[in-house]
């Protein structure tokens, strides 16, 4: 079939269809704006779609979160992408492992590279690889391994346990720390943060709350205030570890700034035990090639633009269900961290992915689309 007539569309739906994969097609769309996949519960990837796109929806309107499929592992973009409005992904996501280009990453412990643990600074973790859990979001509960969780800058995973790796040095009883930065010719690459948490009652509760982590140069007057994608864990023990490194540059944090870290505590029957820094230096590593280069290419991380994630207040809320939402206001949750009633700067987040940057086994897929004014429809046989 001919698709030059196609040259012109702006809006193309491919709703309820069973396919896996973005049509190769759909890249060769000059003027597209709109893409919509909503109720391919097959969907596995969406790459490259066009830089044109302004809205992508991939909404399920499934009437139970147990109808969901929970398919989709990957959504790659293009560096030169413009804003866009991501709708719909939080149901459809893969339980276990999954990426979206410039928002997150998840992989299981077992299949992060070894250099990269050692460019964060993350040592003898081997043990976290064979050890299983529960965790629980919006889309209701998973098992699976240990996961490594890649967003806005921080990288992070959780295992159970009551012990801090040794190579945390700074350490501090209960939720909070602060301490000054050394001065040092070095220039500080990341932060490593630990913090412990116990159950106060194993009879009413086995279920942690994720804490929300502040972290505050007082220096440079920033904050920035993290919301884990994760909102709860289910151990069969009493304690959880929860570590995070922090990816900073010479703008965030340098010798002499005065830093203080905070832990919040979500729930009445957990407790913050402990906390533990160290500072990560960019030469106590030395790698041919920077790891860290993708992660870093991200746009909407610590360092890059975060504007959209910005109060009135100043802080910054470390979010994702920022992208979902179409409101400006802040989630009661955050008070605790933030003068009374929050909002956010600017509303409808666009995802900026990048800096400046199949078959289905059915023989048919049903396309509406519009160009300029008009709407038709037609069908494409495989």
């Amino acid at each position: 079939m001919d698709f030059s007539c196609l040259s012109m569309l702006k809006e193309l739906r491919l709703d309820n269809n069973p396919i896996v994969s973005m049509l190769h097609i759909v890249r060769s769309l000059p003027r597209l704006e709109k893409l919509s996949m909503e109720n391919c519960e097959r969907l596995i990837s969406i790459a490259h779609p066009p830089c044109t796109l302004k809205v992508l929806s991939i909404k399920s309107y499934s009437s139970s979160l147990t109808d969901y499929k929970n398919s989709l592992r990957k959504i790659i973009f293009d560096p030169e992408m413009s804003p866009l409005n991501l709708l719909g992904a939080s149901k459809l996501l893969s339980p276990t492992s999954f990426e979206i280009d410039g928002m997150i990453k998840i992989q299981p412990m077992a299949g992060v590279e070894k250099n990269l643990l050692h460019r964060l600074g993350w040592k003898n973790l081997e043990f976290t690889r064979e050890r299983r859990l529960g965790t629980y979001t919006t889309r209701g509960s998973e098992g699976s391994q240990t996961q490594m969780y890649y967003e806005f800058g921080i990288f992070s995973t959780f295992f159970e346990g009551k012990e801090m790796p040794n190579w945390i040095r700074r350490r501090s009883k209960g939720p909070s720390i602060s301490f000054t930065i050394p001065s040092s010719p070095k220039k500080v690459h990341g932060l490593n943060f630990c913090s412990v948490l116990t159950l106060l009652s194993l009879y009413r509760t086995r279920f942690f709350v994720l804490p929300k982590i502040k972290i505050s140069n007082i220096t440079k007057n920033r904050t920035w205030i993290y919301d884990h994608y994760i909102e709860r864990v289910k151990l069969d023990g009493k304690c959880l570890t929860l570590l995070s490194h922090w990816m900073f540059g010479p703008d965030e944090m340098k010798g002499g700034d005065q830093i203080a870290i905070t832990v919040i505590s979500q729930s009445d029957y957990q407790l913050i035990k402990s906390c533990g820094v160290r500072l990560v230096y960019d030469d106590e590593t030395i790698e041919e090639e920077d790891v860290l280069g993708y992660y870093k290419s991200w746009n909407h991380i610590i360092g890059g633009d975060l504007s959209s994630f910005q109060l009135t207040t100043g802080e910054y809320i470390l979010d994702n269900l920022q992208y979902m939402q179409d409101t400006n206001k802040s989630y009661s949750c955050y008070p605790p961290f933030t003068n009374d009633d929050p909002s956010y700067k600017e509303s409808g987040l666009k995802l900026s992915p990048k800096r400046g940057l199949n078959k289905s086994g059915c023989n048919k897929i049903s396309i509406t689309y519009m160009i300029t004014s008009g709407y038709a429809s037609f069908e494409i046989f495989q």
